[in-house]
């Protein structure tokens, strides 16, 4: 199986450890090429049955892409509530994006 299809399995998988979850979401953020990893982490970031721990990390995975592409998202960024929110925004200020 594909490493980043195994990654966004894990991530959405709702009976995997939070620490798997949340682990996945990280490493999802060094995944820059795949729509889908943009899609899953949208999902989770704004499940609100989802620990905010997952959360936040899906908010700066996504800031951690867009920065990679040197193009935040705004459309995407404005889909993000809460802990996502925050991080994201805190993420894209660290790197002095606008």
């Amino acid at each position: 199986m594909n490493h980043t299809l195994a990654l966004i399995e894990i991530l959405l998988d709702k009976t995997a450890s939070d620490a798997e979850r949340d682990d996945a979401a990280i490493d999802l953020g060094y995944i820059s090429e795949d729509e889908d990893v943009e899609a899953a982490l949208l999902t989770v970031a704004n499940d609100e049955k989802t620990d905010e721990m997952i959360r936040a990390s899906c908010g700066e995975s996504l800031a951690q892409i867009w920065i990679a592409h040197n193009q935040v998202s705004r459309e995407k960024l404005a889909l993000l509530t809460g802990v996502a929110l925050l991080e994201a925004i805190s993420m894209i200020k660290s790197e002095n994006m606008e």
